[in-house]
């Protein structure tokens, strides 16, 4: 019987640690991994740059872009036509054919996540608008105006193919 007092004291006489310790400590871990993922993801993006400048070439974070780092010599790659905007009547509508005709540039360079291009041989996110398929799409409508927004805003094409990549993560990461 003098066994089990005896753990019984030791027991005891341990000192617990507070809960509010152990989650301090939960919230330090995940803090350094959430900075630990930024810092990562600077450094990626640095070494993507630094492949596209040999290539001439920006994939962007998923690797689904095609930005020409040189776009005095750019070629398009959907060759139709933006469609005319007036043919829509809504204003979402009308705001996004109008952005692909003004940047079309710009959105030929960009891929569209709607999966248009699996699904009926889209070439880039102009393509949607050289046909009515971005007037049903709110993935492409979305894109072009954020496309459009961040190119009047001077923003170069491949931070902007990062940020549509970052607001669509979900559908590359995995």
């Amino acid at each position: 019987m003098g066994k089990a007092k005896d753990k019984k004291e030791l027991s005891k006489n341990k000192k617990r640690v507070p809960r509010w310790a152990a989650w301090v400590g939960v919230i330090i871990i995940i803090a350094g991994i959430w900075g630990s993922w930024d810092f990562y993801r600077d450094y990626q993006q640095t070494s993507l740059l630094e492949a596209s400048e040999k290539e001439g070439v920006y994939r962007g974070l998923s690797g689904r872009h095609h930005v020409m780092l040189d776009s005095s010599s750019y070629q398009f790659r959907e060759s139709k036509a933006v469609v005319d905007p007036m043919r829509f009547p809504f204003k979402k509508q009308f705001a996004a054919y109008s952005a692909a005709h003004k940047h079309s540039e710009v959105m030929d360079q960009l891929y569209c996540y709607c999966a248009c291009e699996q699904g009926i041989g889209h070439k880039s996110l102009l393509s949607c608008f050289a046909d009515n398929h971005g007037a049903n799409c709110g993935i492409c409508m979305d894109e072009a105006l954020l496309a459009a927004e961040m190119t009047e805003n001077g923003a170069p094409v491949s931070e902007i193919a990062d940020a549509l990549d970052d607001s669509y993560k979900l559908s590359w990461q995995n």
